[in-house]
C-alpha cells in the first residue's frame, strides 16, 4: 500500500509540475481578409515532414484581446528543451522555409519578435485553446517565484494550466522581466479567472497574500488574450 502511495505521488508531482520549455515568439500583423491564407500557408508549411526537429512543437496564436501599445494581430511561437531548440536555429538553409518566409510577407507586417524561458509549470499540458497573458517588471526574482509557485500549487484549478517565465530577449523599453500564461478552455474562464475562489474561504485568504507580495514587488506592465489558431 505504501508502494502505491508513493507511485500515485510520484505520477501526480509530475504531471502537476510540468517539464519547462524554451520559446521564441513572431508577432506581425494580418488583414482581416488575409488571415485565412496565412493559417493555410502555416498549416502546409508545418504539417511537412522536416518542418520542425524533434522535441519541438509550433503555435499559431491569433491576439484577441490587447492594449494599444501591443497591436499584433497574430503570433508564431517556437517551445521545446534547450537541445531542440538549439537544433531547431541551427539547421542550415532550408529552402522550404525561405519559400514559406516569401509567401507569408505577402500577408503580413513584422511587428516584433522575443524569446525566454519558462520557470514553473503547474497543470497537465493540454490544448487549452484560450491563453490570458500578464506582463510583469518583477523587482525580487525569487521571492516573487516562491510566492507565485506556493499560491498556485495549492489553489490553480486543475483544468487550467499556468506557468511563470521570464523574457531573455526582445524585451521592450517597458523593463518587463516575467510573465504569467494562463490556459484554459473557454472565454467564461477567461473571462473571470478567479471565479474558483468565491467558494473557497482558503484561496481567497492566500490570494489576498499573494496579492501584497505582488504589489509590494512587481508591476503590470500588460495583458493579452490570445486564441490558439494551429498546433504542430
Amino acid at each position: 500500500m505504501k508502494k502505491l502511495l508513493l507511485l500515485f505521488a510520484i505520477v501526480f508531482s509530475s504531471s502537476l509540475f510540468a517539464q519547462e520549455y524554451y520559446w521564441t515568439s513572431y508577432s506581425f500583423n494580418v488583414a482581416p481578409e488575409d488571415e485565412e491564407i496565412v493559417a493555410k500557408l502555416t498549416n502546409d508549411y508545418f504539417s511537412l515532414p522536416n518542418s520542425k526537429v524533434d522535441g519541438v512543437t509550433v503555435f499559431l496564436f491569433e491576439n484577441h484581446f490587447k492594449d494599444n501599445s501591443f497591436n499584433a494581430s497574430h503570433e508564431i511561437v517556437f517551445t521545446g528543451t534547450l537541445d531542440a531548440m538549439g537544433n531547431q536555429y541551427s539547421q542550415g538553409d532550408n529552402l522550404n522555409w525561405d519559400l514559406f518566409m516569401s509567401k507569408l510577407s505577402k500577408y503580413t507586417k513584422a511587428f516584433s519578435s522575443a524569446a525566454g524561458r519558462s520557470l514553473i509549470s503547474i497543470g497537465v499540458p493540454g490544448t487549452h485553446p484560450i491563453q490570458n497573458l500578464y506582463i510583469l517588471k518583477v523587482k525580487n526574482a525569487a521571492k516573487f517565484a516562491s510566492a507565485w509557485e506556493d499560491y498556485n500549487s495549492k489553489f490553480s484549478p486543475k483544468d487550467r494550466r499556468v506557468t511563470l517565465g521570464r523574457f531573455s530577449l526582445g524585451r521592450s523599453s517597458d523593463g518587463e522581466t516575467h510573465y504569467v500564461l494562463s490556459g484554459v478552455d473557454s472565454f467564461e474562464d477567461a473571462f473571470n479567472p478567479g471565479k474558483y475562489r468565491e467558494s473557497n474561504s482558503s484561496a481567497k485568504n492566500a490570494w489576498s497574500k499573494f496579492v501584497e507580495e505582488f504589489e509590494e514587488n512587481a508591476q503590470m506592465i500588460r495583458t493579452q488574450t490570445r486564441v490558439m489558431i494551429g498546433k504542430w
